[in-house]
Formats: structure tokens, C-alpha cells, sequence
């Protein structure tokens, strides 16, 4: 028979993990989060704004076509140039007004996580050469929460 011994001096192996390793874990954890967070919101904003932008299209279209066809039309509302205001998710109204020379489009938001809601303005000016309508667009919100064609 032989006997087995056993030196339990010589041991090193440990298993789990020390409360300091634990702490710079969690730390590294809390520093991302800090960072990330902010950036994912804000990420998240713009893109629900952006979504809100999308029906602009189609009120920019019919103001250009119609600009196109009667310049001497007057002052231009959601019905000189049919188009019809749904609500949505993040839209709470859309609003046509000024001239062919100068159209106005107002974009309120709703929902969209930004403090206080942005209202977009967006303003054409008539090209007579090109007949076409240059679109800007400002923003009464903060310029991260913004699509960056709307950034002042």
C-alpha cells in the first residue's frame, strides 16, 4: 500500500474572485453606463424626431408642385395645396403657411423623450430660375436632440 502525502504548504490554487477584482469590475461597468446612457438617449431622440420629419416630404412636394404650376397662388395653407394633417406618434401638427415666395412649414413634436418638445421650422425660398423650392430648417429644441439638417 502506499501512502499519499499531501504538502498543503505548497498549495496556490485559488478559486473565485477577490473583493478588490469585484470593485474594478463593477467600476468599469458604472463608467460605461455613465457614458453610454446619455449618448443612447439622445441617439434615441434624434431618431424619433427624424421619424417626425418624414411627412414634411410630402407637404414640400405639393407646395413645389403647386408653387410650380400658379406662383400667383396666395397665401398657402395645409388645403391651398391638399394636404392632410394625420397626427401620429410623434407629430402633434403640421401647419402650411406664407407665400410660393416664402412657404413655412411648422412641425410640433410630441413624445419623443426631448425637454420641451421641438417645434421645427422649416422655410423655403422659390428658385424662379430652377423652379424649385431650397429648403432650411431650424429647431426651437436642443441641437443634439435634432436631425443635423435642423441644427442651428
Amino acid at each position: 500500500m502506499k501512502r499519499l502525502f499531501v504538502n498543503l504548504e505548497d498549495h496556490t490554487a485559488s478559486s473565485g474572485f477577490t473583493l478588490i477584482e469585484l470593485l474594478i469590475v463593477g467600476a468599469v461597468i458604472v463608467i460605461i453606463l455613465t457614458i453610454a446612457l446619455p449618448t443612447y438617449s439622445n441617439y434615441s431622440i434624434r431618431a424619433k424626431i427624424g421619424e417626425a420629419l418624414s411627412p414634411v416630404a410630402e407637404v414640400k412636394s405639393s407646395t413645389a408642385s403647386v408653387c410650380r404650376e400658379g406662383r400667383t397662388t396666395g397665401f398657402l395653407t395645409n388645403q391651398v395645396v391638399a394636404y392632410k394633417f394625420k397626427a401620429s406618434k410623434y407629430v402633434k401638427n403640421i401647419v402650411l403657411s406664407g407665400t410660393c415666395n416664402a412657404p413655412t412649414i411648422i412641425l410640433t413634436t410630441r413624445a419623443t423623450g426631448a425637454k420641451p418638445s421641438p417645434v421645427l421650422t422649416i422655410t423655403g425660398d422659390f428658385d424662379e430660375n430652377a423652379e424649385q423650392i431650397t429648403w432650411t430648417c431650424v429647431s426651437s429644441g436642443l441641437d443634439i436632440h435634432v436631425p443635423s439638417i435642423c441644427r442651428n
